[in-house]
């Protein structure tokens, strides 16, 4: 079956305040949105109870934002942006204070997690329950690789990392960073280890990834289909 979308002037934010007055009232509606999401959940979070818990009207909301997908949208926008600019005063610690790859990669594990448990039921519902206009879903996918060149540019600071290509290895610190710490906050209470030792594991498998050299040439039947 095709998931039905909903037409691309409902996913986005209408207008940009200009006045202080109406930057105001938008950052009321998307402060009042995180709260209706995480008490109500995506399905829930209605724009009669995002606009009850800003204090404006329904029709004030529609002013700046045709739909909750929109405010969705825009909150997904903010934190697309917190993770990228996260990343790079991770980035320039690390360069300033000279840490070795392993607590390098601690520092990284530990600010990613607690990015992550501020809000996790909100960013569940935002990477996973929003519909994403085009412009947001290039803007993420735009991050991901932007981060990705990040993380090997710092990588090339360690002589000890001996992977042969750093695009792919910051690539997949990036991604099994992002994704572990992200599902560890969603979910806390079905995990089989603490926070504390999901850090240790996860550096312990970064750093021997990345102290391995190339990887072996695999043998037999290729992925590819």
């Amino acid at each position: 079956m095709t998931k039905r979308r909903r037409p691309k002037q409902r996913l986005e934010q209408i207008r940009t305040p200009v006045q202080a007055r109406s930057r105001a009232t938008v950052e009321q509606i998307l402060a009042s949105a995180v709260q209706v999401f995480e008490l109500h959940g995506y399905a829930g979070g209605t724009t009669n109870r995002i606009a009850e818990r800003a204090g404006v009207s329904v029709g004030t909301l529609y002013q700046y934002f045709p739909s909750k997908e929109a405010v969705a949208a825009a909150l997904l926008e903010r934190h697309i942006e917190e993770t990228v600019r996260k990343l790079h005063e991770w980035v320039g610690h690390m360069v300033s204070e000279r840490h070795g790859l392993r607590d390098a990669l601690f520092d990284y594990v530990r600010a990613m997690s607690e990015m992550h448990a501020g809000r996790p039921r909100l960013q569940h519902i935002l990477l996973e329950e929003t519909p994403l206009p085009e412009r947001i879903h290039r803007l993420l996918l735009d991050a991901e690789l932007g981060a990705a060149r990040t993380m090997a540019g710092l990588l090339r600071v360690y002589p000890e990392v001996a992977h042969p290509n750093l695009e792919r290895a910051g690539f997949l610190v990036v991604q099994t960073v992002e994704a572990l710490t992200h599902r560890f906050a969603a979910h806390p209470e079905h995990q089989v280890m603490s926070h504390d030792e999901l850090a240790r594991e996860l550096v312990a498998m970064l750093e021997s990834f990345l102290r391995a050299g190339p990887a072996p040439r695999a043998q037999g039947r290729s992925l590819r289909r």
